[in-house]
């Protein structure tokens, strides 16, 4: 073997010249192919592959070590995002923790970063499939071992980001209710105004949740997040620019980062206004939480108030199971509901908060929104939409 002062050394081996790198520990790397056999050009080789900067510093670096708060809101992943103005949250990091302790861990934990290549990547995909996770939950597994893989390869700890075969999505399709389903359910008795059925804040809160949900598509984080300054009943229309995460309380954002108005139908504002007055603080959230001052209301009663009102209806619980029929189908239903009826994807988009980077924000005055507008009152109207 000869090095001669260089930061490679060249050796051959069955008539091909091999070479090794000095790493920045003072140890050697292991060694490389040229796939030449004259030592001229395995010499021109390793200068070339030197020039492309991706001699591994390290070769010892452990996947469990370089992982280690990986996904840390404070960490160098999550700074770099935000100060990128690339959209990141408290949930997303504890999401992808989630998935780097209960899924990356345990596969690839005994792993230097350096034999993490397209065959184990393979492995650990198909390990999860045979496990019975769906092909959403796999894809964002690997969404986060390529998150990982980039960042050593940046630190050249790795040579490269090996090719990553995305497993096929294959996600249960979020079920709706028909527009008759919809009127029944809101016409039945205990989901009454409270002056003819007396019930309680939490049922009333969890009938004006559901009914505003189905009228505009709102998410769960987004009704929750609603204080009373966001509604403007004499106005017809709620702003919606902030969300709610049960566990890191109020984001100062929508999940797209992006504020919107939403115009809201006769009936909803009605319940709207009793929901207000029954509001013992003006500065609250709208769906307030009578025993946790300063917090919205749990979602789960406005979920438990939906599939209650189902079973009502005859829904059973085995019958909603099988629909995939949840809080989130609001936000379904919504959308199908305004396509169906022909209206412009980029006002539908401007509604939703589903605006991509690639399409031109619009805001639409209330003149604009008269199709929409015709299309929520018509929900709870006796003739269906055609």
């Amino acid at each position: 073997m000869s090095s001669n002062g260089k930061p490679y050394s060249i050796f051959k081996r069955n008539n091909v010249y091999y070479v090794r790198f000095k790493l920045s520990s003072g140890t050697w790397s292991t060694a490389k192919s040229t796939g030449e056999r004259a030592k001229g050009r395995a010499e021109r080789w390793a200068v070339d592959y030197l020039s492309t900067g991706r001699i591994i510093r390290r070769e010892n670096v452990s996947f469990t070590e370089f992982s280690k708060d990986f996904f840390s809101w404070s960490g160098a992943w999550a700074t770099d995002k935000r100060v990128r103005g690339l959209r990141i949250s408290r949930r997303q990091c504890y999401n992808l923790a989630y998935l780097l302790k209960t899924h990356l861990l345990p596969h690839q934990g005994n792993k230097k970063l350096t034999q993490i290549d397209r065959a184990a990547i393979k492995e650990l995909r198909n390990n999860l499939f045979n496990s019975g996770y769906s092909g959403n939950t796999i894809n964002k597994c690997l969404s986060a071992l390529r998150a990982i893989l980039e960042s050593a390869e940046e630190q050249s700890l790795i040579q490269y980001v090996p090719k990553i075969d995305r497993a096929a999505d294959n996600p249960k399709q979020k079920g709706i209710l028909t527009i008759e389903e919809v009127k029944r359910l809101f016409s039945i008795q205990w989901m009454s105004e409270p002056a003819h059925c007396h019930p309680s804040k939490d049922q009333f809160m969890g009938y004006a949740g559901n009914l505003l949900a189905c009228s505009t598509g709102l998410r769960m984080g987004e009704l929750q997040a609603l204080t009373l300054s966001d509604i403007h009943l004499d106005e017809g229309y709620i702003y919606v620019w902030r969300s709610w995460d049960k566990l890191f309380g109020l984001n100062q954002t929508t999940k797209t980062g992006r504020a919107r108005n939403i115009f809201i139908p006769g009936m909803v504002k009605d319940v709207l206004s009793q929901l207000v007055k029954l509001n013992p603080n003006p500065e609250s959230f709208l769906f307030f939480a009578e025993k946790k001052p300063g917090k919205p209301v749990e979602s789960k009663v406005l979920i438990r108030s939906l599939y209650r009102a189902l079973k009502s209806i005859g829904i059973s619980e085995q019958e909603r199971r099988a629909r995939n029929i949840t809080f989130h189908s609001w936000r379904h239903w919504f959308n199908s509901l305004l396509i169906n009826a022909k209206v412009p994807l980029q006002k539908i988009q401007s509604l939703t908060g589903h605006l991509t980077a690639e399409m031109t924000q619009h805001y639409y005055h209330l003149d604009d929104m008269a199709d929409v507008r015709r299309i929520q009152e018509s929900i709870f109207n006796e003739e269906a939409i055609n």
